[in-house]
């Protein structure tokens, strides 16, 4: 098939396999170009296939030589769907891996689910025998109840007041107005569930429980505190509900994973960047394209792979850990300096209409986006047919699969 970048209500509904490839081949070389560390040589990546949690696994298996086993879920090509990036993102992943000295391996499957958690157990077991960190990267906007099935969804809405504003149109490069309804009460309770940290714990006890955590034991969940122009969509919204509730499930297990196993577990707070799940978060896109503007002004802009090396090397396995009253991480530091705050807002009133697509930070932004979804790149050909049955049977043996 020929294929296109398909998109409704920002979200992409298409995926090209080789501009994927070449997207993580990317990851590869700009993480070859950054300094070596001593880190954790077996890890456990929960959400790997995309964003934060893809970056993380690229620097961790080049830069600290660890093995790593990412679980997430994905669909595989079929019929005229292209399958989703993550899938494409965790072939090339593998592909790289090749020539590393370290073991990779995926399990496509659903993470809430007892089953994926047990087949996961058991890969440990058969592969490392135990790990030395958790990453927990998932980003997902429902979230079946593993005893009984039940879906539940997030929502991502205010608290208290509407929401009126303005938000930008991917495909039609097209401001819009939106109007966002206040959350129910019912709403916050089901952001929480999915987007909270009771499915993070939940791994690491049956982790714990199984054997599998090694002495000095880390894990790591990455949230996002943000900025006063987010506050009444983010932090003040239901997102940020589930946002405490995870840091609350940090401090819990911090207590007894350092007093049995000499470890941790800790949040990073990660600066804004450009992810699929960004996308989803009203007024996002228009902030982040007004900070990235900031940010390469003032020379402190860093991209999503340089972030989490930075987050490893210097913070979590390194001396120059920076943290708050709520013992977070806070790589997002340079994003938080007042003057990127202050230059942000303005830059947020003064571009308020089509004419934010005139900065070079939106620009980035949009590039960004199609590259995560494996459109956009100049030397790829993207009227040129791709065989997808040719490739899928040289795949199937690439991952382990619960449903």
């Amino acid at each position: 098939m020929i294929i296109k970048p398909t998109l409704r209500n920002n979200i992409f509904l298409s995926a090209h396999p080789l501009g994927c490839e070449h997207y993580v081949n990317d990851l590869f070389e700009e993480a070859k170009q950054l300094p070596n560390f001593d880190g954790p040589k077996r890890v456990l990546i929960i959400g790997g296939s995309s964003g934060y949690g893809l970056s993380s696994r690229v620097t961790l298996a080049q830069n600290a030589q660890a093995s790593t086993i990412n679980v997430s879920y994905e669909s595989r090509p079929k019929d005229q769907r292209t399958g989703t990036a993550g899938y494409w993102n965790n072939v090339a992943f593998l592909k790289q891996a090749q020539s590393l000295d370290s073991k990779h391996y995926d399990i496509i499957g659903n993470a809430f689910s007892h089953q994926t958690k047990a087949i996961t157990i058991d890969k440990i077991k058969e592969t490392f025998g135990q790990i030395d960190l958790l990453v927990y990267s998932l980003a997902s906007g429902a979230r079946p109840n593993p005893d009984t099935g039940e879906v539940v969804y997030s929502a991502i809405k205010p608290i208290g007041e509407d929401l009126v504003g303005k938000t930008v149109d991917i495909a039609s490069k097209e401001i819009r107005d939106i109007h966002i309804k206040a959350a129910t009460p019912e709403e916050v309770q089901g952001t929480v569930y999915v987007m909270g940290g009771e499915d993070w714990q939940l791994w690491v006890e049956a982790l714990e429980k199984a054997g599998c955590l090694s002495k000095g034991f880390k894990t790591i969940s990455y949230s996002y505190v943000g900025s006063g122009a987010m506050d009444q969509i983010y932090r003040s919204g239901t997102i940020g509900k589930a946002k405490d509730h995870l840091e609350d499930t940090a401090l819990a297990m911090n207590s007894w994973l350092k007093d049995k196993y000499q470890g941790e577990a800790v949040i990073s707070s990660s600066k804004a960047v450009t992810t699929k799940a960004s996308v989803f978060i009203p007024g996002f896109v228009s902030y982040i394209s007004c900070l990235f503007e900031v940010m390469k002004e003032l020379g402190n802009h860093e991209s999503i792979l340089a972030h989490k090396h930075r987050l490893f090397k210097d913070m979590v396995y390194g001396d120059k850990r920076l943290v708050d009253a709520k013992n977070r991480i806070r790589v997002d530091h340079h994003e938080m300096e007042p003057r990127v705050q202050e230059l942000t807002k303005r830059y947020l009133q003064q571009y308020q209409n089509e004419s934010i697509f005139e900065l070079s930070g939106t620009q980035l932004f949009l590039t960004e986006v199609h590259h995560n979804n494996g459109f956009g790149y100049a030397d790829i050909d993207y009227d040129q047919d791709v065989d997808l049955e040719a490739i899928l049977p040289k795949l199937d043996n690439l991952f382990d699969y619960n449903g």
